[in-house]
């Protein structure tokens, strides 16, 4: 067994652990929100508490399209399939899923300050995928073009 074997087993575990968190959230996603609504936005009117339910929905679908492709990306890794254009295309989702929920969180930031700190880390997070990606798809340009020449 190799260390990269080890941290990759380790990171498909917290995916799975964080995928699980997420379900945990979704099942109780409404007291959730209005614990958000209440103690820390201040916001007690039903539409706008309904407004910051809707906007935790559709933040934990953005999660879940984070995850479902990490762990993807992270098998393709184990089985040392690391700069191929699948791995590309995975982490093209994920970035688009980040930007996503970073909008998610800016309309939810005109209900509870606090989003707006969250669609700022989203977006930190996609700009961060984005240039791996990138990277990734030059290593993959450079490889098949030392492929053909050989």
């Amino acid at each position: 067994m190799h260390y990269d074997d080890v941290i990759l087993r380790w990171a498909k575990i917290a995916t799975v652990l964080f995928t699980a968190m997420a379900v945990v959230a979704d099942i109780f996603g409404v007291l959730i929100s209005q614990f958000v609504a209440y103690c820390w936005a201040d916001v007690f009117d039903t539409p706008r508490v309904i407004a910051l339910t809707v906007v935790f929905y559709l933040g934990t679908l953005g999660g879940y399209t984070v995850l479902i492709p990490l762990f993807l990306l992270l098998t393709n890794m184990s089985r040392d399939k690391v700069f191929d254009r699948a791995n590309t295309r995975l982490m093209t989702i994920i970035t688009i899923a980040l930007i996503a929920i970073a909008v998610d969180c800016a309309a939810g930031g005109f209900i509870w300050n606090g989003a707006w700190i969250l669609g700022i880390v989203a977006s930190f997070m996609a700009l961060i995928v984005l240039s791996i990606r990138v990277v990734f798809g030059k290593a993959i340009a450079m490889k098949e073009e030392l492929d053909l020449t050989i």
